[in-house]
């Protein structure tokens, strides 16, 4: 199938990476190695969980003045969409931090999920909601992020994951990627060699008609 859509991941895939989630945890009181954020707000009291999410805001805040993008974002995004072909961001930070990452930069989404929108990364929801908005199947969806979530997302929801090894744990994951990419306009190229096989599979059926 040829790829009619491409889903990022925000941060540390379009953004260059910022935060410090050992920081994070910290301020908020969790341990360093208490796994992820969201997943342990979900256990806390009312009055805890508000706390935390004081705190975690802040810190989006502040990683969105600060943002910057990934050599050749825009322009990778910018021909992705003169190609027709769909572009999602998907993201467990907050939908409008999302929207004004595009905004300040200049970044042509389609359309973005953020985790206000159903259930988070690694979970399939994301990948699924927006293959429904553009009207595209999974298979012919890549999703491109930074870290384990990402390919785990993909794969649930039968997408293609595509690995940026800028994490400085990328060598422990890789192997859940499809694709493994060490800058974002090197999508462009796994498009156009699926489209050559695409092409030299055609032609090879059609000698066998």
């Amino acid at each position: 199938m040829p790829i009619r859509a491409v889903v990022f991941d925000l941060d540390g895939t379009i953004t260059e990476p910022y935060f410090d989630f050992d920081a994070i945890r910290e301020e908020i009181g969790l341990p360093k190695d208490g796994g992820p954020i969201l997943e342990a707000m979900e256990h806390m009291t009312a009055q805890e969980r508000q706390r935390a999410e004081r705190i975690l805001h802040a810190h989006e805040d502040r990683a969105l003045a600060a943002s910057t993008l990934n050599p050749g974002a825009r322009e990778t995004l910018v021909a992705l969409r003169a190609r027709g072909i769909r572009v999602g961001v998907l993201t467990r930070n907050r939908k409008q931090n999302a929207q004004a990452i595009a905004d300040k930069h200049g970044l042509p989404f389609d359309a973005v999920v953020g985790r206000e929108d159903g259930p988070v990364k690694p979970d399939a929801f994301g990948v699924r909601h927006l293959c429904r908005q553009f009207d595209v199947h999974p298979a012919e969806t890549l999703l491109v992020g930074d870290y384990l979530f990402d390919l785990q997302c993909a794969r649930a929801a039968g997408a293609i994951p595509v690995l940026i090894t800028n994490h400085p744990h990328a060598s422990r994951f890789a192997a859940e990627a499809d694709f493994r990419i060490a800058q974002l306009s090197d999508v462009l190229e796994i498009i156009n060699e699926k489209a050559r096989c695409e092409s030299r599979q055609a032609r090879e059926e059609g000698t066998h008609v």
